[in-house]
Formats: C-alpha cells, structure tokens, sequence
C-alpha cells in the first residue's frame, strides 16, 4: 500500500556558475531562433568558457538566420526519479571561421558540417526539479 510522499517535489533557481556547469554536461542541445517564424534546432554542441560552439551546414536555418539575439536550451531528466534540471542561455549567435581555434564538435547527424556558429552566454538561467520521494520507492526492485 503506498502511503503517500514523504518529501514533495522541490523546484530550485540555480545561479550562473551552476547553469555554465551543467550547460557542459550534455552533448545535445536546441537552439531557438525567434522572429516571425520560431524556429527550434536540435544540435550537438560543445560548451566552453561561456560559448555554445555547434556545426552545422551552409545554408541551414541557423547559418542563414538574420535573427541576431537566439536562446539555447539543454536539460536533463530522470523519469525514475521524476527529477531533472533546465538551462537556457541567452545570447548572440555568430559565424566563426574554421580557423581550429574552436572546441572539437562530435556530431551525430550526416554530412559535413562545415560552418561553425558560436552563441555568446550574455545571460543564462536554469531550474533544478527534484522529485517527490516515495516511501515505498525502496521496494520497487530494479533489476
């Protein structure tokens, strides 16, 4: 018989240095391009020293954009624990020259990915959920 939770579910705001941490945790981010037609791209993605450094191929929506100020969002969850954490980054996005000063970009999807595009971190804020702790969460068995 479940007795219900123990602990509710807990919403935190994280500070920045927590959100550019956890911004370099993850391999697979969205970036969000606003305007008249909002436009969200999933995109590999190597986070360094406040930049969000991606590829992707000429003529793509993000290397085609005129939409200077985009948002960029990766998260994390746990269905098990119904827990995880959002960030969102906020900055400019930028066309940088292949000059091999930038991060290594492993990229999942085919075909060359030529154009390197950069979102400088102005602003950046993210949210943590931890989930309700169930009494009976310790006689669930997991193999």
């Amino acid at each position: 018989m479940n007795a219900g939770p123990l602990l509710p579910a807990e919403l935190f705001q994280l500070d920045r240095s927590t959100c550019l941490a956890l911004l370099t945790t993850q391999h697979v981010g969205r970036l969000v391009i606003g305007g008249d037609d909002p436009t969200v791209v999933p995109v590999n993605y190597t986070a360094v020293d406040g930049t969000v450094t991606f590829r992707t191929v000429p003529g793509s929506v993000a290397a085609t954009t005129d939409v200077e100020r985009v948002a960029f969002e990766v998260d994390m969850f746990d269905d098990r624990t119904r827990s995880g954490w959002s960030v969102v980054a906020r900055g400019r996005l930028i066309a940088v020259p292949p000059d091999g000063a930038q991060p290594i970009v492993d990229t999942w999807a085919a075909g060359s990915r030529d154009c390197w595009m950069i979102v400088s971190v102005e602003a950046i804020t993210g949210r943590l959920l931890r989930g309700a702790v169930d009494r009976d969460a310790g006689s669930a068995g997991y193999l």
